[in-house]
């Protein structure tokens, strides 16, 4: 009966996230670090106000584009916040960020279009342009500059087929964060070749060592070809709320709106409220998070550089360190499945995100510091005991 399967979901292979997960199941006791997921609850002022919406009636549909309300908080967080100024017919409610890739991909590929997308990445894009014809072609980056992706590999990438670049700052997976210098030499580039942007944005919340958030759509001509993808999942602890937004052109945006009529009909009302709620909280409470996840990649950088064999750089942005452990095998999967049996400490391998991750691994940072600790002694002792 497998037959009966369709192609384009039949070819895809198992997450290498999920596969760990799956495999960590059949031990009692395990230390995770291999989910993207904040280990904090949702705060409990967003859960009291969109319980209190609920029980005053916020369970009905919403307009497709979103809670007119929702719409214009957005609005004014992304004005005050990021100083950019858009109307609400600029702003789409998604059901996570991952609706915000459906309604993107869904609006502007036709079947053969390429999608440059630099590696290692969130292996779901892919699935999202194969979906709808597209292909998605891979731009290597590099440990040796911090996994940063290189306008000059870029421009190399594009062919007459090619009509989107993606861009992920911070990045999932490995916590890069593009530079404002090569955001502007990027969008050179895109608008030379005419391209749209899909630019993910999704940890734009957690930044690090006194950055400020940099995105390649206030670059001088790239707000009509630029969508951006945010979500409430990282930053405000919202996972499974499952509720995000996309902004842009107002002409792109009306198109993405159409997609999400018909596939989710609206974001969770809910959901919708409880986001309005997260836009009013305290913003000491988010930033308090992610101190703790700046703690965090300290403690895993420090405790990483001390270890025989791995390198690693500190990463700008996300709760994520991706090290490379090539000096000890090329065979991150092989490794990561040893690691589990062997001390029961689940990372996932970083070919699960694209050739560029070859030889490395993906340490989601989501335990609290004690746990942590433990796990890393885990790593050095399982380590010692490869040489």
């Amino acid at each position: 009966m497998k037959s009966k399967i369709s192609t384009a979901v039949s070819q895809i292979p198992l997450s290498g996230i999920r596969e760990m997960w799956q495999r960590a199941a059949q031990y009692d006791s395990y230390i995770s670090l291999g989910i993207g997921e904040p280990d904090f609850n949702t705060p409990k002022e967003i859960c009291n106000q969109a319980l209190q919406d609920a029980l005053q009636g916020a369970t009905h549909y919403t307009q497709s584009q979103g809670d007119p309300e929702l719409l214009k908080a957005i609005q004014m967080y992304l004005h005050e916040r990021l100083g950019e100024d858009l109307s609400p017919r600029q702003i789409v409610v998604t059901t996570g960020g991952v609706g915000g890739l459906t309604s993107f991909f869904r609006t502007v590929l036709n079947p053969g279009d390429e999608v440059l997308i630099p590696d290692p990445y969130f292996p779901p894009y892919r699935h999202h342009i194969e979906w709808v014809g597209g292909k998605a072609v891979h731009v290597q980056t590099l440990f040796e500059n911090g996994f940063v992706p290189s306008p000059e590999a870029i421009e190399a990438a594009i062919t007459p087929q090619s009509r989107v670049l993606l861009l992920n700052s911070p990045n999932n997976p490995t916590g890069a964060v593009i530079p404002a210098e090569t955001l502007d030499d990027i969008a050179r580039i895109v608008q030379a070749r005419d391209l749209l942007v899909l630019s993910d944005e999704v940890y734009e919340r957690l930044l690090f060592d006194g950055r400020t958030h940099e995105s390649i759509r206030t670059r001088a001509g790239m707000r009509e070809r630029t969508v951006v993808v945010h979500s409430f999942s990282k930053s405000f602890a919202m996972t499974g709320w499952r509720i995000g937004y996309a902004f842009g052109p107002e002409w792109l945006i009306e198109s993405m709106i159409k997609v999400v009529s018909s596939t989710t009909s609206c974001a969770p009302s809910v959901s919708q409220r409880a986001a309005l709620a997260a836009l009013q909280l305290d913003p000491e409470v988010i930033n308090a998070m992610a101190e703790e996840f700046r703690i965090r990649r300290d403690h895993a950088y420090e405790a990483l550089q001390k270890l025989h064999g791995v390198k690693v750089y500190k990463p700008g942005g996300t709760f994520y360190i991706f090290p490379d452990i090539s000096q000890i095998t090329q065979d991150s999967r092989q490794f990561a499945l040893d690691l589990l049996d062997k001390e029961q400490v689940v990372v996932v391998p970083g070919e699960a995100f694209g050739p560029s991750g070859k030889g490395c691994l993906r340490i989601a940072l989501t335990v609290n510091q004690e746990v942590l600790k433990e796990a890393f002694e885990r790593i050095q002792r399982f380590i010692s005991t490869l040489s």
